[in-house]
């Protein structure tokens, strides 16, 4: 550099004063990483900062320039005028409280719960479907199910009770829509209209978590027949979330959450942990570091498992049909019926075009999958191979039902009215045509 450039960038300095290297130094750095932070963002919780990181952008670029009119005086106040710009922001942010994980996701449908570990929102209010359950706002009752009457307690000696359990295929749907619904209506229409279908499903809950479910609170409300309208989520889960089979959905994320709170990294008081805390700088920094160490522990239990092998598919397998022999033992061991019906999937298709078989997870989980519905179809229905085998127990193998249908699915598991239409007819069918079902109802 030139000795007439030094002295006018001495000059320009001197005019501006210390405080303005402070701020740029400040300032620059930060606006790059924001950048960087813009263009790379991809994954689907991040997606939600970008309006804060670009709004953030903004001020700094308003502040670089501010800075470059200023003089000595104006360099020194703007830095404190920065972190007023940021406190501002924090309060905004944390005012709002629409930012971030969670904010347009189902972390709503999972309020904790003992025992079945998770459920709908408790205290009544009405909740949005995701999309691929159909949209709309529904109501949920004071438990957090999508159950618009009242459970009358103790149960009137006209009514033959039905719980429905499931996942979302139970919960999603215009009211009128929903399985539950559904299979209300067409068995009033067969002749008993005593009926009476209740919806205890529960997005993403496998059949462990329904087990649980019964044993803990539904058994007391004296049902006539529990219906378990279930295995997809217990056969696919394990292929994208937490492995283990048997274990509720994401578990492997509520243990991590819970080791960060318990400060297992012993980084409970310390400044990453402060700045953790704040709403507008985990905007900035994204959700990295924390999925970051959710990977890590994901590949680390795949390993564990034996993930993908034959021994692998084998126990995810096992816990489904250890699961729906105990719920046929709990419901008999009370005086009261199961049915469970093997639901249909995208995966179990006679053909899928490219975008299908991508939806089902590729070409090695979608043959997989078919091979663990073999298996779970030929060991249940050799175990309840006939109603009068187990008076009152039954196990209906419904995953062919779609299986020229691709176009029905919304996704890999979900389904337009149509067929949703279709299972409730012939779940509703199938309970007329069991003679252990149909006596109990002529009984009311």
């Amino acid at each position: 550099m030139s000795i007439p450039a030094k002295g006018a960038l001495r000059s320009f300095i001197a005019r501006k004063g210390p405080f303005f290297l402070v701020n740029h130094l400040i300032l620059a750095p930060l606006a790059f990483w924001l950048v960087f932070k813009i263009a790379q963002a991809g994954l689907v919780y991040e997606r939600s900062y970008q309006i804060v990181r670009l709004l953030i952008l903004g001020c700094i670029a308003i502040f670089g320039y501010l800075s470059l009119l200023l003089g000595r005086r104006g360099n020194a106040r703007l830095l404190l005028c920065f972190a007023g710009a940021y406190l501002a922001g924090e309060i905004l942010l944390r005012t709002l409280g629409s930012f971030g994980i969670g904010a347009r996701n189902d972390s709503l449908w999972r309020e904790p719960r003992p025992y079945f570990m998770f459920g709908g929102p408790s205290d009544g209010r009405a909740v949005t479907l995701l999309p691929q359950m159909g949209g709309g706002v529904v109501h949920l009752n004071a438990e957090g199910f999508r159950i618009e009457r009242e459970i009358v307690i103790p149960k009137p000696t006209d009514e033959l009770r039905i719980f429905v359990l499931g996942g979302s295929t139970v919960v999603g749907g215009p009211y009128a829509a929903t399985l539950p619904t559904i299979i209300e209506t067409h068995l009033q229409a067969g002749g008993l209209s005593q009926a009476r279908v209740y919806n205890f499903g529960v997005l993403s809950f496998v059949s462990g978590q329904e087990l649980a479910l019964l044993v803990h609170r539904l058994i007391d409300l004296k049902p006539d027949l529990v219906i378990a309208y279930d295995g997809g989520n217990d056969l696919f889960e394990p292929w994208g979330y937490d492995p283990r089979p048997g274990y509720p959905f994401n578990y492997l994320v509520e243990e991590e959450a819970m080791d960060t709170l318990a400060s297992k990294a012993g980084d409970a008081k310390t400044i990453a942990s402060l700045l953790r805390d704040s709403a507008l700088v985990q905007a900035i920094l994204g959700i990295s570091s924390w999925w970051d160490r959710v990977s890590i522990r994901l590949a680390k239990l795949r390993g564990e498992v034996n993930y993908g092998g034959a021994s692998w598919k084998q126990a995810v397998m096992n816990a489904y049909v250890r699961n729906i022999r105990a719920m046929c033992r709990v419901a008999r061991s009370n005086g009261e019926l199961f049915a469970a019906f093997f639901q249909p999937m995208l995966a179990y298709s006679k053909t899928l075009d490219s975008a299908q078989l991508a939806a089902s997870g590729g070409d090695d989980m979608v043959r997989s999958m078919r091979e663990q519905r073999n298996m779970v179809a030929s060991i249940l229905a050799a175990e309840f191979s006939a109603p009068s085998v187990e008076p009152g127990c039954r196990f209906d193998d419904l995953s062919g039902l779609l299986e020229d249908r691709p176009a029905a699915f919304g996704d890999l598991i979900h389904v337009d009215a149509e067929a949703n239409e279709a299972i409730g007819r012939r779940i509703a069918d199938e309970l007329l045509a069991w003679s252990a079902f149909r006596s109990n109802g002529a009984a009311r």
